[in-house]
C-alpha cells in the first residue's frame, strides 16, 4: 500500500491550495479528484473570480481576505503569472441597507478606506449603472478580479514542482480511520497516511450526510452579455460590482472583449446535488439576470454571449467550515464556502495544512469551525 503524509481529496481550488501548501512545507501529498482538471462540474470553474476585502457578510474575514492578497501576490513571483488585478469594488444599495452598513462596518473596524458617493453623483461618474434616487454607492480601493484558471493552474503545477502527487479521474470510494492514520479506497487500490483533506465542493452535502451538517448546494447560473455600451463598463474603472435591490442580490464584472459582461444572482437558486444539476442555463434563467439588467444596468444588454452553471454549496450563516472532523482524528474539512470562497484559497490553504499538521492554526478562524452547528450533528456513519 503507497503511503503518504497527507491525502487531500477534492481538488478544485481549496484542495489545490492545500496540497500547493502542504508540498512546499516539505509533506509527501497525494491529491486526488473525481473529475478532470479543469472540470466544470464543481465550483472553481470560470474565466475570473472577485477578490475584496471590505467583507460586508462579517468584518472578521478581513484579516483573512488580506493575508490571502498577500498569498496570491507570493504565488504570482513563484509561478511568474498574472494572478490578481485590483481596480476596485463598487456597491449599489437603497440608504441604510444591510449591505451598505456592512461594507461601512468592515471598513471601520480595519481602516479600509471606502468612498461614499450619492446616487446622482454615482450616476454621473458610471454612466452604465441607473441608480434609484435615495439610494448610495459605495467605492472600496482594495478589491479585484483573479484570474481563476490560471490561479488553479498555478496551485497545482506549483505542488507537483514541490512534489506533491495529483491525480484526476480518481474517484474516492470511501476512507476510514486507523490506529496510524487513514486508509483511502480508490478504484482498485488503497492508499494510505498519517492526515486525511476533504475538500468536495458541492459533493460535502452527500459525503459529510452522516455527520447531520446543514449544507445546501444552489445552482448558480453566470451569464456574460454582449455590451451594448462596452466603454461604461471599463475594467479600468472597477473589478466587481454588487447591487442589493427588491428584485434580489445581484453580482457583476466588468466587459472583456473575449468574454462580454459577467451578471449573476447571487442569492438565490434552486437546490440540486452536483450529479443530477440542471447544467443547461434555461430561458428562465435568463430572463430574470435579463430584466435585472434591463432596469439597472440599461448599458449591458445586446444579447447573451455565453452562460454556464455554478454550484454554491451554503452554510445557514453563509460561513464557511473549516474544522477537523469531530470524530475522525486526522481528519481535516473546509467545506461550505457559499459562493464567496474562492479568494480566499491561499489562506484557506494555509489553515487547513496547520490544521492538518499540528492541530491547530494561528489564523483567526474561531467563526468556521463546526461547533457552531454542533448541536444538530449527529455521529458519523
Amino acid at each position: 500500500m503507497e503511503t503518504f503524509d497527507v491525502i487531500v481529496i477534492g481538488l478544485g481550488v481549496m484542495g489545490s491550495a492545500t496540497a500547493y501548501t502542504l508540498a512546499k512545507r516539505g509533506m509527501r501529498v497525494l491529491g486526488i479528484d473525481a473529475n478532470l482538471p479543469h472540470s466544470k462540474l464543481g465550483s472553481s470553474h470560470g474565466a475570473t473570480r472577485a477578490t475584496r476585502e471590505s467583507y460586508f457578510e462579517s468584518p472578521e474575514y478581513v484579516p483573512l481576505a488580506r493575508r490571502s492578497n498577500e498569498l496570491w501576490r507570493q504565488l504570482e513571483a513563484e509561478s511568474n503569472g498574472r494572478l490578481l488585478d485590483l481596480k476596485g469594488a463598487l456597491y449599489f444599495a437603497p440608504q441604510g441597507h444591510p449591505l451598505l452598513t456592512g461594507v461601512r462596518l468592515a471598513a471601520d473596524q480595519h481602516d479600509l478606506v471606502v468612498e461614499a458617493i450619492d446616487a446622482k453623483e454615482a450616476q454621473q461618474r458610471y454612466t452604465g449603472f441607473s441608480v434609484p434616487e435615495g439610494w448610495q454607492a459605495l467605492r472600496e480601493q482594495g478589491a479585484g478580479l483573479l484570474q481563476a484558471e490560471a490561479c488553479l493552474d498555478a496551485f497545482r503545477d506549483l505542488a507537483r514542482r514541490h512534489g506533491a502527487q495529483l491525480r484526476f479521474q480518481t474517484p474516492a470510494i470511501k476512507w476510514r480511520q486507523e490506529a496510524g492514520g487513514v486508509v483511502v479506497t480508490l478504484d482498485g487500490e488503497e492508499v494510505s497516511a498519517g492526515k486525511l483533506v476533504l475538500t468536495l465542493g458541492p459533493w460535502a452535502c452527500d459525503r459529510f450526510a452522516g455527520l447531520g451538517l446543514p449544507l445546501k448546494t444552489r445552482r448558480i447560473p453566470v451569464v456574460y452579455f454582449d455590451t451594448k455600451r462596452p466603454e461604461a463598463y471599463a475594467p479600468n474603472d472597477f473589478s466587481v460590482y454588487f447591487w442589493a435591490t427588491p428584485e434580489g442580490f445581484f453580482a457583476g464584472k466588468p466587459h472583456f472583449d473575449h468574454l462580454g459582461t459577467m451578471l449573476l444572482r447571487h442569492d438565490a437558486g434552486s437546490s440540486a446535488s452536483p450529479d443530477d444539476v440542471q447544467r443547461v442555463v434555461t430561458d428562465r434563467d435568463i430572463s430574470e439576470v435579463s430584466d435585472f439588467a434591463a432596469k439597472y444596468i440599461p448599458g449591458l444588454n445586446g444579447g447573451i454571449r455565453s452562460a454556464y452553471v455554478c454550484m454554491y454549496t451554503m452554510t445557514p450563516d453563509n460561513h464557511f467550515i473549516v474544522d477537523q472532523h469531530p470524530n475522525m482524528r486526522d481528519v481535516t474539512i473546509a467545506t461550505g464556502f457559499s459562493g464567496h470562497g474562492f479568494k480566499f484559497a491561499p489562506v484557506i490553504g494555509e489553515m487547513v495544512a496547520d490544521l492538518a499538521m499540528n492541530g491547530h492554526t494561528n489564523l483567526p478562524i474561531g467563526f468556521l469551525s463546526l461547533d457552531r452547528f454542533q448541536s444538530e450533528a449527529v455521529a458519523a456513519v
